[in-house]
């Protein structure tokens, strides 16, 4: 064993001041905005790795629907570190202020993009500055009944699976550091009707866990609450009751692996398309980026991966599909939301079935056409490739 790992973790609330003036939330398109009030808090999250003179390498966790590149750019600059030592993850709920424009999904407030950047950066610091020796370890568990379902197809695939890193300080007191979890589940429990600032089942569960915590959404492009409307966040209190469950079976040591990678890739979409909205008019600037029938250029999107103790992290953009995760190695947890987005990520077979996230969600990210099906294979081999460099 060499040096040990050390970690950090900080957390801060975030809550924009609607005494300023109106917010408008984002997720959901064609709702009636601004923000009526606060539900429960969103939550900016940190935390720190480093080995010896190694890293550190921070995790950044924010409860806003998607990142862009701007966005991400702020906070990289903000937090002061190399971009290959830094991670971004939304938690993708659908009900907090805009983090980027989504076409018709809520205006983003500079304000609250600044208040945004500027509390990153205060969590970064103070996560890097609560920096002591470690002991971790990862658990994982399949739920026997999720309370999610495949939203595609009612009998189609799903990821029923917790995964947890335990991270307690080294000092002999075995206190918590923080625990970072991962369900891979869309926070849409609140629906598009629901206008107050909240983190959805992500704070339910937050705030059933004895400790501090930080969550990354797993791949859930395809994956929904089975029940929806506010007295459904009840169901929730039982999968924070099986992640303290998993914490308190999870056996911890020292550890001393810490590694991370990145790679820019290219995806590919298919030709310009002009698709009719259902349900209504189109919203103003759908036709804005319309090519039709030519060819799109390609998206760049950065994929990252961690080798954290003896358990591994895949960081991958944008909403990708469940499939794309499956048969990974087990002992690797993979994220969607990381970075700047790139719209839906659907595994090939789902292009035939056709629906939203091959169709039209594009368009409300503001791409001229969907993602080419083997858009996901080149990020399952580039996320395969990645892992092995930090095996």
């Amino acid at each position: 064993m060499g040096v040990r790992m050390r970690a950090g973790f900080a957390v801060r609330h975030l809550l924009p001041d609607q005494a300023a003036g109106p917010v408008e939330l984002s997720g959901y398109a064609a709702r009636v905005q601004p923000a009526t009030g606060v539900r429960d808090p969103l939550q900016v999250a940190a935390l720190a790795l480093a080995v010896g003179d190694q890293g550190p390498y921070l995790l950044i966790g924010l409860d806003v629907c998607a990142a862009d590149t701007a966005l991400v750019a702020s906070l990289t600059a903000s937090c002061r570190l190399p971009a290959d030592r830094l991670q971004v993850v939304c938690s993708h709920t659908h009900s907090a202020p805009a983090g980027y424009h989504l076409l018709d999904c809520g205006r983003p407030d500079p304000a609250f993009l600044r208040q945004l950047v500027a509390t990153a950066a205060a969590t970064a610091a103070a996560a890097m500055d609560a920096l002591v020796p470690c002991r971790l370890g990862w658990g994982r568990a399949a739920l026997a009944d999720p309370p999610w379902a495949n939203r595609r197809d009612p009998g189609g695939m799903v990821d029923p699976r917790l995964h947890a890193l335990k991270i307690e300080r080294a000092d002999g007191t075995r206190a918590p550091v923080c625990m970072l979890w991962s369900a891979a589940c869309h926070p849409v429990v609140l629906e598009a009707s629901q206008r107050r600032i909240s983190a959805d089942w992500v704070g339910v569960v937050r705030a059933g866990l004895p400790y501090p915590s930080i969550f990354i959404p797993g791949c859930s492009g395809d994956q929904n609450p089975r029940r929806r409307g506010e007295a459904a966040l009840a169901e929730w209190v039982g999968v924070a009751e099986r992640l303290h469950a998993l914490w308190c079976s999870v056996r911890v040591g020292a550890a001393d692996a810490l590694a991370a990678v990145r790679a820019s890739v290219e995806l590919p979409r298919l030709a310009g398309d002009r698709p009719a909205v259902a349900g209504g008019p189109r919203p103003a600037g759908w036709d804005a980026v319309a090519r039709p029938g030519r060819p799109v250029p390609p998206t760049v999107a950065e994929v990252g991966a961690w080798r954290v103790g003896d358990g591994r992290l895949l960081f991958w953009p944008g909403e990708p599909h469940a499939a794309l995760a499956q048969g990974l190695p087990a002992d690797c947890l993979a994220t969607g939301h990381a970075g700047a987005s790139c719209g839906y990520v659907p595994e090939r077979a789902a292009y035939a079935a056709g629906g939203y996230e091959v169709a039209a969600a594009h368009r409300y990210y503001g791409f001229a056409s969907a993602l080419a099906p083997e858009a996901g294979e080149i990020l399952r081999r580039t996320g395969e490739a990645l892992l092995a460099e930090v095996s």
